[in-house]
Order: structure tokens, then C-alpha cells, then sequence
């Protein structure tokens, strides 16, 4: 999981093993210790970096998202 600090948020890209070597990538996005958003799974990946990336890469738009009040 790699965790970052985004404006008031914190976000998420979590790469999760789902077999054969591959990892699906989710991404979440709390205030504090409470989850305001998380994805479903975003993509399927060979490489644990390439599926934590996708996921935070979501957060950072959701949280933007949610930010200008969409």
C-alpha cells in the first residue's frame, strides 16, 4: 500500500495479489481515519508498484473531484 497526503485528504494506491503473479489495483481516500471513497477494482497488473500507481492516481482524482464539489 502506498500512502500519501493530498490537500486535507489522505489517499491510497493499494496493489492487492490476486494469483498468477498479478495484482489488482484499488485506490481509497479518507479525512482523517474515515474512508470517504474507495474504488472498486481499477485494473489488473503484472507489477506491485504498476497496480499501488493506478490506485493512487484515482484517489488523487477523486479527491480533486470532491474537492471542486463534484
Amino acid at each position: 500500500m502506498s500512502i500519501q497526503r493530498y490537500g486535507h485528504y489522505i489517499i491510497e494506491g493499494i496493489g492487492r495479489p490476486i494469483g498468477g503473479g498479478k495484482f489488482a489495483a484499488l485506490g481509497r481516500v479518507r479525512l482523517g481515519d474515515f474512508t470517504v471513497e474507495e474504488s472498486d477494482e481499477l485494473g489488473h497488473f503484472e507489477q506491485f508498484a504498476d497496480a499501488q500507481s493506478r490506485g493512487l492516481s484515482w484517489a488523487q482524482r477523486r479527491a480533486d473531484e470532491m474537492s471542486a464539489g463534484h
